[in-house]
């Protein structure tokens, strides 16, 4: 089976359809794909209890998780970058259990090969 990543770098945390349509539509490939989400840069502020703690809504965090959720009960792979975590400035120790892993730039680059569909967000 062909391996999907979808790359998340930035969001926009007022629009949570765009948020949770990411999470939806990578739960949809799945039927057809390996899929992994990455967030990188300040994306990855979703990927910990912070979020909440930094004045994030927290209905909205609410249903940006249950997407999540939903996704890796599909199977999709949720990572996040240690670079994200830097540029973020966020406690490792905090993660939601949804993420899968923290995973290194080199990481990222390995997974590029011609049976992967990179998708940048």
């Amino acid at each position: 089976m062909k391996q999907l990543i979808i790359l998340v770098t930035t969001l926009n945390m007022e629009d949570l359809v765009a948020i949770t349509d990411i999470f939806d539509g990578a739960r949809a490939a799945s039927n057809d794909y390996h899929v992994e989400i990455i967030l990188t840069g300040e994306s990855g502020i979703i990927a910990t209890l912070q979020a909440a703690e930094n004045g994030l809504d927290v209905k909205l965090m609410y249903s940006i998780y249950e997407s999540m959720r939903t996704a890796k009960s599909s199977g999709v792979k949720i990572n996040i970058c240690e670079r994200s975590i830097e540029w973020c400035n966020l406690n490792n120790n905090k993660l939601i259990p949804e993420i899968d892993s923290i995973v290194s730039s080199q990481y990222i680059m390995e997974r590029s090969t011609p049976d992967t569909y990179v998708v940048y967000l």
